[in-house]
């Protein structure tokens, strides 16, 4: 056996001895290599540290001969002896616990076989993992916000024609170079279709610049958008203008800049130079522009809030995004792309029952895709929980008066027919008795939710008056719905 050699260990099944030595180094875990009786062939640098054994010390001598300072060595020399497997916790002089592992290797001559011990430091261990498991949090973090905000257009268009002529239009308008302001209802998702244009003409590198109009007074609009001058011992303040050239300018909440910081930015359309703050030379930047709002940017012109000639510098190419209730189609598609968003983080995959994805298509949502989302992030926490379904979609859905819509817009009460009050209490009504009807499941444990005797449930439902005017509304709603 004296010349047992490291190329001849049955770990190893080809290669010279230094191709072995190197394949052992390339391990986390530091390997210790026994010869059949017991001398040591190698050990790794790693095992070499984890020991505080000298390079070279340890090749050719007995295991139990080796000058290694680890509380439950002796046991480990032991187990190994006697040709066991059994795991042995070794303890170094500074705390830090090593498993050691021994393992036969296949025989290889003799009677005798060969054996492997594999050292691992628990302590870098416990180190990697939970680096590890911050990476994958991190990533999952990633995950799931590229996810719940990048859009799936590509299903959305074909699903909603509207959405799809917006796009296209919008699309037409960035090919050109054509200034776009998107308005829509809050939660519509304007900043979503600004970042889609964008993508459609810009290189992967182009900056996306976003300018929150409605965050800043007149020198706070100036300086964020045009840059500072450079302070002592500091660099100057470039300005989103010059950080988004070549790229994009999205000016979300428009409406919200100072009337007179308006001037500003209408000089800058006009001619598209910017200044430099320390007195240097004007330069002109090439930059796309897109804004944003869910005011009325018409009226506000109309009441002298606006500037006139900033409006239509910006809304070279209007677009307004549709509300979601105007595009129904969407609703289970985004409800179950929320849902794939929030079960890649789950233990376990939250299944939303048929019933429930009825009452989400029947709701009309006045905060549009965020609140859908909102919904469904509350759905994924008290669904499993709830004892009386009906109870909690009824919670979910609870109506709240959202500005800028109107009664009819949120009751799904708008139509070409004039507005009579009649007409639209019985229709509200038969509404109101309706949703408790799918909530509750029954006529009579409808009643009682409202507080009214089952009589007038069937009196109301059976009406043909009430009939014909529900029949108008391919889905009854609420009247008030609630939005956070």
């Amino acid at each position: 056996m004296n010349d047992f050699v490291l190329e001849d260990h049955p770990f190893f099944s080809t290669g010279s001895q230094a191709d072995a030595e190197l394949s052992l180094e390339m391990l986390d875990d530091g390997m210790v290599m026994l010869s059949p009786a017991g001398v040591v062939l190698h050990l790794s640098t790693e095992a070499e540290r984890q020991l505080g054994i000298a390079v070279g010390a340890a090749r050719g001598r007995q295991l139990a001969d080796l000058p290694v300072d680890c509380h439950g060595w002796d046991s480990l020399v032991e187990v190994v002896s006697t040709g066991q497997t059994t795991d042995c916790m070794l303890r170094r002089p500074d705390g830090r616990d090593i498993l050691a592992a021994p393992r036969a290797a296949p025989e290889a001559g003799g009677s005798s076989a060969a054996r492997i011990i594999v050292l691992r430091d628990l302590v870098g261990l416990d180190y990697r993992r939970e680096r590890a498991n911050r990476r994958t949090k991190s990533m999952r973090k990633i995950f799931i916000a590229e996810n719940r905000t990048r859009p799936d257009f590509i299903e959305q268009r074909r699903l909603a024609p509207a959405l799809d002529r917006l796009l296209s239009r919008g699309e037409r308008a960035m090919l050109q170079g054509a200034r776009i302001l998107i308005t829509g209802e809050s939660g519509v998702g304007k900043t979503e279709v600004a970042k889609f244009l964008h993508s459609t003409v810009a290189d992967a590198d182009a900056p996306f610049v976003v300018a929150n109009c409605a965050l800043s007074g007149d020198a706070q609009f100036a300086r964020a958008m045009f840059g500072a001058p450079a302070a002592q011992g500091q660099q100057r303040l470039v300005g989103l203008i010059e950080q988004s050239e070549s790229g994009t300018l999205f000016l979300d909440e428009v409406a919200e800049i100072p009337l007179s910081a308006q001037a500003l930015l209408l000089r800058f359309l006009e001619d598209g130079i910017v200044s430099n703050p320390d007195g240097g030379e004007q330069r002109v930047v090439n930059v796309r522009v897109i804004a944003a709002t869910n005011r009325d940017l018409r009226q506000m012109v109309r009441e002298g809030r606006f500037r006139a000639d900033l409006y239509y510098r910006l809304a070279v190419v209007p677009l307004r995004v549709p509300p979601l209730r105007d595009m129904p189609a969407l609703i289970d598609h985004l409800t179950g792309r929320f849902l794939q968003t929030i079960n890649h983080r789950r233990q376990t995959s939250l299944f939303v029952p048929r019933r429930v994805r009825e009452m989400l298509g029947d709701y009309s949502y006045p905060g549009n895709i965020r609140e859908l989302l909102n919904i469904v992030q509350k759905l994924s926490i008290f669904l499993e929980e709830a004892d009386d379904l009906a109870e909690l979609m009824a919670d979910l859905l609870a109506p709240i008066d959202i500005p800028g819509i109107d009664l009819a817009t949120q009751a799904g009460l708008q139509g070409t027919e004039p507005f009579d009050l009649r007409t639209e209490v019985r229709r509200y009504e038969r509404t109101l008795i309706d949703k408790a009807i799918r909530l509750h499941g029954s006529k009579r444990k409808a009643a009682t939710a409202l507080g009214v005797d089952i009589g007038t449930i069937v009196r109301k439902t059976a009406d043909p008056t009430a009939e014909n005017s529900t029949a108008t509304t391919a889905k009854p709603t609420v009247e008030k719905q609630k939005y956070e």
